[in-house]
């Protein structure tokens, strides 16, 4: 068993590509969490960081493209149910509205 302490050594940093001399902006980086516990607390504390928001700097999920394809064939179901009022949101490669699991019209 893992002490709480080490769980931050099995984190990782990646930065992608190759650097370039007229960038205007910085190569985006990978982060690869050791514990999900420590990605919710940086997601969310990203969210209210006025820093990255002067920067112009955000965070965004890395997905396979599969769950990006699955996500590409539900949106229309997420995005008619936020429509009608309801909370609907994606949770990896699935969604869910009003707590109930929505499924894609094959």
């Amino acid at each position: 068993m893992k002490s709480q302490r080490s769980l931050d050594l099995d984190s990782e940093v990646h930065r992608l590509g190759q650097p370039k001399k007229d960038a205007t902006k910085p190569r985006e980086i990978i982060l690869l969490f050791g514990a999900c516990t420590y990605r919710d607390t940086v997601w969310k504390a990203a969210k209210k960081s006025t820093f990255l928001q002067n920067n112009k700097l955000r965070f965004a999920e890395d997905l396979s493209p599969a769950v990006r394809e699955r996500r590409m064939r539900l949106w229309p179901l997420v995005a008619k149910a936020r429509e009608q009022g309801n909370a609907a949101y994606f949770l990896g490669g699935r969604a869910f509205a009003n707590g109930a699991e929505l499924f894609p019209v094959t």
